[in-house]
């Protein structure tokens, strides 16, 4: 198993015997356990509704939306760096913690929430492979009691390295300095819907659903490669991850990182974003057949 894989996942056993080593309800500052279960509905009380019926030991809830006003046409944002640095203070995450994020629901979030940390200069973040249905599969324990911690004094900076503006990739349309990888498969729903569908001129596809196995963990190394390979990614390269929203995009990022390309952006507004900005020159389109 290679070094940069542990690190961006961790398996549910080696999560366990973290848990096990500090059983006092006080949280310990080295490591913190985001339940970020997530829906695109932000009127969704994933806290009450989730979270609170029961989740990973140690574990705090963790809003996805928080600090992300939603704008026209764009549902999720990136968040505000003054109110993700409050935010985050207000979760007990200090500069050398250990975050794991895991969600409920699918990969989706944890994903997210592992780029926005390092977009803001927590690198030290993995994402539990499998989420919370690896968790329970594995016959480990819930619990609705929450930790208690002291407020953090994390301050977020941008890291230009993993993020790309619309401008930024505007930019890369004429530059061509760096390849775009579209986490959504050339059939998917929104790059096919005949009135806002396509995709950015030049992309290449490599399918976020593709990455991983029955049981929800990311597949093996090998496999991994494949699929970048068979979509004609050089991972040798630079590269930017793109989708719909900014959040499949990230789990391309992370297999990249898995594979041991670190530094891969993501593209925060994607599809959504450059279809309303984006010249008409750049906006592919799949021709569907009659």
């Amino acid at each position: 198993m290679t070094l940069s894989r542990v690190w961006t996942v961790v398996s549910t056993n080696w999560l366990r015997e973290q848990i096990s080593t500090n059983v006092q309800k006080q949280a310990s500052r080295k490591l913190r356990i985001l339940d970020t279960s997530f829906v695109m509905d932000r009127t969704a009380d994933t806290y009450n509704e989730g979270y609170k019926l029961g989740h990973i030991p140690q574990s705090v809830h963790f809003n996805i939306f928080k600090c992300t006003p939603e704008k026209p046409g764009i549902k999720v944002g990136f968040p505000d760096e003054n109110c993700f640095t409050d935010y985050v203070q207000s979760l007990g995450v200090w500069p050398e913690t250990h975050v794991v994020a895991y969600d409920r629901y699918g990969p989706l979030s944890a994903y997210r929430t592992w780029w926005q940390f390092r977009a803001f200069g927590h690198r030290n973040i993995s994402v539990l492979d499998g989420g919370l249905k690896k968790w329970l599969d594995d016959g480990f324990e819930i619990t609705t009691e929450e930790p208690e911690f002291e407020r953090s004094d994390f301050v977020a900076k941008l890291d230009k390295n993993l993020f790309r503006s619309y401008e930024d990739v505007l930019e890369n349309l004429k530059s061509k300095k760096e390849q775009l990888v579209d986490a959504r498969a050339v059939d998917h729903p929104s790059v096919l819907d005949e009135e806002n569908g396509g995709f950015i001129v030049g992309s290449k596809h490599v399918d976020f659903k593709e990455l991983f196995t029955e049981d929800g963990t990311i597949k093996p190394d090998s496999e991994l490669k494949a699929l970048f390979d068979g979509s004609g990614v050089d991972l040798g390269q630079p590269m930017v991850a793109t989708c719909l929203r900014g959040f499949t995009a990230c789990g391309i990022a992370a297999a990249a990182q898995i594979l041991g390309k670190e530094n891969v952006p993501v593209y925060a507004g994607s599809w959504e974003e450059f279809n309303l900005q984006g010249p008409e020159e750049y906006k592919g389109k799949v021709q569907q057949k009659t």
